[in-house]
């Protein structure tokens, strides 16, 4: 068995112990410090693109008189470090940061509110598309189609000012199941998915994919493509799959009410015992 080297690191002048390669940003969750950050999710890969989570870091013990920055997400913990997260040099330059942010997505309000907490009303900077894209580029919605849904429907495309999150040859179709994953990370608000003509459909990426709609109530429950990827997953019928959560939960409750009032009335009568029995074909 494995041990893994615990490190001890300071954060904002308090001591901690972590297995060394934490994340500077784990090990000050763990103190409930926050760092904000627009790029990170627990269940993803780490990527540091929205470069919010800078924090100020030095070793006194190898250098006393040097100091660097660096980003929380993706910067492991090392025996003697000491982080701090609100000097003011990370400030200037994290304001610095959402200024460039909010000029790339001056419509998200996630941003907006970080600008507001960090005294922002109004960035410095235009966009070369003057904000019309709305997006940070912080790849969590490829990450999420990557790593997690494994469809690969979408990455980036081009560089520098022409860099955008685009499907294959903008024709999506063959590969996005429509789970909206994407829709559900992204930390501006720009991806947006609409149901038309009974239809799930994303124009820019090419997708347009057949829903299926609760036979119960008619809302929608997902795409054809999605469900039948959850019946090769999962255990369920296909009446239950095809009602949304809410009708689901519902039948799954009037089941489970029938086989408890059928037990209960078996258990008065002798033969409970014969048809519960090994013995029973």
């Amino acid at each position: 068995m494995t041990v893994t080297k615990q490190v001890e690191i300071i954060i904002d002048g308090r001591k901690i112990r972590v297995p060394q390669g934490t994340t500077i940003l784990k090990a000050a969750a763990m103190l409930e410090i926050r760092i904000p950050t627009l790029c990170h999710h627990e269940e993803l890969s780490p990527s540091g693109s929205c470069r919010l989570c800078i924090v100020e870091i030095s070793n006194p013990s190898q250098n006393p008189d040097r100091s660097w920055i660096d980003s929380a997400c993706v910067c492991p913990a090392s025996e003697g470090l000491n982080i701090k997260t609100h000097s003011p040099r990370v400030l200037k330059e994290r304001k610095l940061i959402i200024e460039l942010l909010l000029s790339r997505a001056p419509d998200s309000q996630q941003i907006m509110k970080l600008a507001l907490e960090n005294g922002i009303t109004k960035p410095r900077f235009t966009a070369a598309d003057e904000g019309k894209s709305n997006c940070i580029l912080c790849g969590l919605c490829m990450r999420v189609c990557n790593e997690l849904i494994k469809a690969e429907a979408i990455g980036f495309s081009g560089r520098g000012i022409k860099k955008e999150v685009v499907s294959p040859f903008k024709i999506a179709g063959d590969l996005c199941i429509g789970c909206k994953a994407c829709e559900a990370v992204c930390p501006t608000g720009v991806i947006n998915f609409k149901i038309e003509n009974k239809k799930l459909r994303k124009q820019d990426w090419g997708v347009a994919l057949e829903m299926i709609f609760c036979p119960d109530c008619g809302q929608p429950v997902g795409t054809s493509v999605q469900m039948e990827q959850l019946k090769e997953k999962i255990t369920i019928t296909d009446e239950l799959l095809s009602c949304c959560p809410a009708c689901r939960r519902k039948k799954n409750y009037s089941v489970r009410t029938v086989l408890h009032r059928t037990a209960k009335g078996l258990s008065d009568v002798s033969d409970y015992n014969r048809l519960t029995s090994k013995e029973t074909g």
